[in-house]
């Protein structure tokens, strides 16, 4: 139309600030985003931002504050903004990594085993105590074909002296002691396999999860998890206002608000996932958990720039 001025979206916003007597330092102060990219936006120079995904983020946290709706002031001025390139991008490599990464099983016979080997002894120690309880060990074969010989040789035969004999009684009664004790030792010697096997179990089936920092550059990095738990929780907190997002692998939005003290920890199941995408600003400000276990960021981040994590997921 003659003689109608386009309002670019930067145009459109420094208006609104000034209109409510605001300068670029209190809007800083509400959204945690330097001035320096604030001013960008407001003069449209979107290639001195970090990248194209915080065009839309800054401009969605400067509409919110001052008092218009993101998504209508996002749509009416869709074609004037840079398309969102490196978001697609970034998860898709993370999805590439995900699909070349090589798992590897143990076969099933290896976590059979310690059921095997207790099983084993168990049948070895109930036959050594069977053995034992039929005489197999003593000398009853013996002492019942020595009658047969006295017999035939009753001509021969010998009267000891009572006294030896009773010495002699007393050296079979505490043969006899000794044998009953030895008898019982294999039942101590199973019992105390047993619990030390069960206690190799219990440790070796006990979850664990790991979290490890991969590759880390600029305001972009890599991390991998790993466990073995049965189900992955993950927790967000902020000590003060700060706006985030949360993506899975498939990009949908898992997260897209300010996070507030008040409304800390955003929390939610991450068991059936296997990648995530964390953007953010005031780093120093925001703590990621999973399963108690701190996605933490390299000490020499700038704590001024908003940053970027990729997380893979290996269910073990």
């Amino acid at each position: 139309m003659d003689g109608v001025t386009y309002m670019g979206i930067g145009e459109r916003l420094k208006q609104e600030r000034e209109l409510k007597e605001l300068s670029l330092d209190d809007i800083q102060k509400e959204t945690k985003i330097q001035t320096r990219y604030l001013y960008a936006i407001e003069q449209e120079n979107f290639k001195a931002m970090p990248g194209n995904f915080y065009v839309r983020a800054f401009i969605k946290e400067y509409a919110t504050v001052l008092g218009l709706d993101p998504s209508e002031l996002m749509e009416e001025y869709q074609q004037d903004l840079p398309f969102e390139q490196e978001e697609q991008v970034e998860m898709s490599r993370v999805n590439s990594s995900k699909k070349n990464k090589i798992t590897t099983k143990v076969p099933a016979i290896f976590s059979l085993l310690p059921s095997i080997i207790v099983v084993v002894l168990i049948i070895g120690v109930v036959a050594v105590i069977w053995l034992f309880s039929q005489g197999f060990f003593t000398d009853d074969n013996t002492n019942q074909e020595a009658p047969v010989e006295s017999e035939n040789n009753s001509a021969d035969e010998v009267e000891l002296p009572p006294e030896q004999e009773e010495t002699n009684a007393s050296d079979d009664e505490g043969a006899n002691e000794e044998s009953s004790e030895e008898t019982n030792q294999p039942e101590d010697t199973n019992e105390s396999n047993e619990e030390s096997t069960q206690q190799d179990e219990n440790q070796e089936e006990e979850p664990s999860t790991t979290v490890t920092l991969n590759q880390s550059e600029d305001t972009t990095h890599n991390y991998t998890v790993e466990s073995s738990a049965e189900e992955l929780q993950l927790s967000v907190t902020s000590n003060s206002r700060n706006w985030l997002e949360i993506y899975d692998g498939n990009g949908e939005q898992l997260y897209f608000d300010n996070l507030t003290a008040e409304a800390s920890p955003f929390e939610t199941s991450i068991t059936d996932l296997e990648s995530l995408a964390f953007s953010f600003g005031a780093p120093e400000e925001l703590s990621i958990m999973i399963n108690d276990m701190a996605v933490e960021l390299p000490e020499d981040i700038n704590p001024n720039q908003p940053q970027n994590i990729n997380i893979n997921i290996q269910h073990q």
